[in-house]
C-alpha cells in the first residue's frame, strides 16, 4: 500500500491557474493531497508564447526551478533568460512574469511559502506597475552559486550531503530554504522531528524507504515525500548507487 507521504506527479489533477495563459498546472504538494500548512509545490507546463502575467504575491514567496525549456522571466523589472539548471526566488511583493521562447513546452518546479492556493487575496496583477524594490532581479545568480557554502551534512545523517541552493546572501528567502541533496549508497538519516517547518524531498535519482509518523514509504525517482510539523521520521537510501534530490524545507510563519 502506498504511503499517504508519497505522491507523484501523476497524482495530481491539472489546473489552469490564475494571472497565466497557456499553462496547466499540477499541485504535487498541499493541503488537499498531503495535509501541507506551510508550503504548496506544483509542476507547471506552459506552451510557447504563454506563461505569467505580470502580478505580485504581497505575503508569500516563489520559488521556481526549470525542468525543460528556456523563457524571458522579468524579476522587478529587469529581464533576464530563465534555462534549467537553476533556482529562482521571487520575494513578496515583488512584481514578476515569464514568457516562454523554446520551441519546446517549458516544464517548471514552483514552491509558495506560505501556501498560495489561487487564493485571490494573494496575487495582484501589476502589469503597469512600477518596481517595488531597489534589488533587481534577485534570481539565485551564477555568482551567488559559487558563492554558496561547501557540502555540509545535516543532523540526523549519515552518508548524506546537502549544499544549499537556494537560501543564499543574495536575496536570501525567509519563508523557505532550499537544498541540493546527494545520498551515498547506504546513506541514511536517523530518527528525529521537525520543529516549526516542514520538509519536502523530490526524489531526482535513486531510491528512498524509510517511516513518517509510524507510516512506512518507500519513493523512487520522481516522487515527492513529505515530512509534518513534528512528525518522527527516519529513512536510508535504498538503490545500490546511492540517490539525489531536492529538499525544501518551509517555515512556520506563525
Amino acid at each position: 500500500m502506498k504511503s499517504r507521504y508519497v505522491i507523484s506527479s501523476e497524482d495530481a489533477n491539472p489546473y489552469s491557474p490564475a494571472n497565466h495563459t497557456g499553462t496547466s498546472n499540477q499541485r504535487v504538494i498541499s493541503r488537499e493531497t498531503v495535509g501541507a500548512k506551510y508550503v504548496e509545490v506544483l509542476i507547471g507546463t506552459i506552451e510557447k508564447g504563454h506563461g505569467a502575467l505580470r502580478h505580485l504575491h504581497p505575503n508569500l514567496e516563489q520559488a521556481s526551478y526549470l525542468l525543460q525549456g528556456e523563457g524571458l522571466a522579468e524579476f522587478n523589472g529587469v529581464e533576464e533568460m530563465a534555462r534549467p539548471g537553476r533556482w529562482m526566488l521571487t520575494p513578496e511583493g515583488a512584481p514578476h512574469r515569464f514568457t516562454v521562447t523554446s520551441e519546446i513546452p517549458v516544464k517548471v518546479l514552483v514552491v509558495y511559502a506560505p501556501p498560495y492556493a489561487e487564493n485571490p487575496r494573494a496575487a495582484v496583477n501589476c502589469e503597469d506597475a512600477p518596481a517595488a524594490l531597489d534589488e533587481a532581479g534577485l534570481g539565485v545568480r551564477d555568482d551567488a552559486l559559487r558563492n554558496a557554502s561547501k557540502p555540509f551534512a545535516p543532523k540526523h545523517s549519515d552518508g548524506v550531503h546537502f549544499s544549499y541552493a537556494l537560501d543564499l546572501p543574495e536575496g536570501t528567502a525567509r519563508h523557505m530554504a532550499i537544498f541540493d541533496a546527494r545520498f551515498d549508497s547506504g546513506a541514511r538519516v536517523s530518527s528525529h522531528t521537525l520543529e516549526k517547518m516542514e520538509q519536502v524531498i523530490f526524489l531526482r535519482k535513486g531510491s528512498l524507504a524509510g517511516s513518517i509518523a509510524g507510516d512506512e514509504f518507500q519513493a523512487r525517482e520522481g516522487d515527492w515525500i513529505f515530512f509534518p510539523d513534528g512528525a518522527p521520521h527516519e529513512y536510508s537510501v535504498s538503490s545500490a548507487n546511492g540517490a539525489e534530490a531536492f529538499v525544501i524545507h518551509a517555515f512556520s510563519f506563525h
